[in-house]
């Protein structure tokens, strides 16, 4: 099928980059030029910086691929240059070059902020085969890390921890914190077809992890050489004295649901 059959949902900053470049090494796995396609994003806001950004993320990465000489993906590119960016026919065009015998993917974990309609538009469009994975990591590590970098822009001089909490509390870092408004959507619109792993695995157990993800999406077995070199990792900044606390008591109620979800194994490992 030309169309992705893996659907990467997030969260953010909870591994998806590591998930993407492990898969892109199984033998059943055929890669997309962009990791990140954001088309069912576009569905749903209909934004058009999204279609600008997109636009320039292509002809870089057109640029790179032609520098570096390799032809095949810059001509991939370069259809999707030529096609209205972000239509259906953009988001068939990307992954067209798949092979009948392989398995596409799209992971990207700004799909958790996908509501009702945008879930069901990409039910109809992918069909009833397509598998899903979402990554949960620790809410307060997880919001963290999410302004890591803006923190580290700000500089020393903004280091306390108010700013930081003002930074956590931004809607945006809210809204991808809600692990139980997504997982309600996603359990209600895609039930068993959604795999949940904890973000600890790749720590603990990143072969482990992998093999449940085969099985979840039918997948032959791989060797994921990398699979114990982090990706993206944080920048380098100084966290104040009680943050992590105090986000955890801001996020206590994603906490406990976490907790009522999910078993004390799983749980023990986000």
């Amino acid at each position: 099928m030309s169309l992705p059959q893996i659907i990467g949902f997030g969260a953010q900053k909870a591994g998806t980059t590591w998930l993407f470049d492990n898969l892109a090494t199984n033998p059943g796995i055929w890669c997309p030029v962009l990791k990140e396609m954001h088309y069912f994003n576009h569905v749903q806001s209909g934004s058009r910086w999204m279609v600008a950004k997109h636009r320039q993320r292509i002809a870089h990465a057109h640029e790179n691929a032609f520098d570096k000489g390799d032809h095949q993906k810059a001509d991939d590119l370069a259809r999707l240059m030529a096609t209205e960016i972000m239509t259906e026919n953009w988001y068939r065009e990307a992954y067209r070059p798949c092979p009948a015998d392989l398995t596409s993917m799209d992971i990207t974990p700004a799909y958790a902020l996908l509501e009702d309609d945008a879930l069901d538009h990409m039910g109809k469009l992918l069909g009833d085969s397509f598998r899903a994975i979402f990554l949960i990591r620790d809410p307060a590590a997880r919001a963290i890390s999410s302004v890591k970098k803006e923190m580290s822009e700000a500089g020393p001089s903004h280091a306390t921890i108010d700013f930081w909490l003002e930074a956590v509390c931004k809607r945006e870092v809210v809204i991808r914190s809600d692990y139980r408004a997504t997982i309600n959507r996603l359990d209600d619109k895609l039930g068993d077809r959604v795999l949940y792993l904890p973000f600890g695995m790749i720590k603990t157990d990143p072969i482990g992890l992998m093999r449940q993800i085969e099985k979840h999406c039918n997948l032959p077995e791989g060797k994921y050489k990398q699979a114990k070199k982090p990706k993206h990792v944080s920048p380098l900044v100084e966290i104040p004295e009680g943050l992590n606390e105090a986000v955890s008591i801001l996020l206590r109620d994603q906490y406990k649901w976490l907790e009522s979800r999910f078993d004390r194994a799983m749980i023990g490992q986000v």
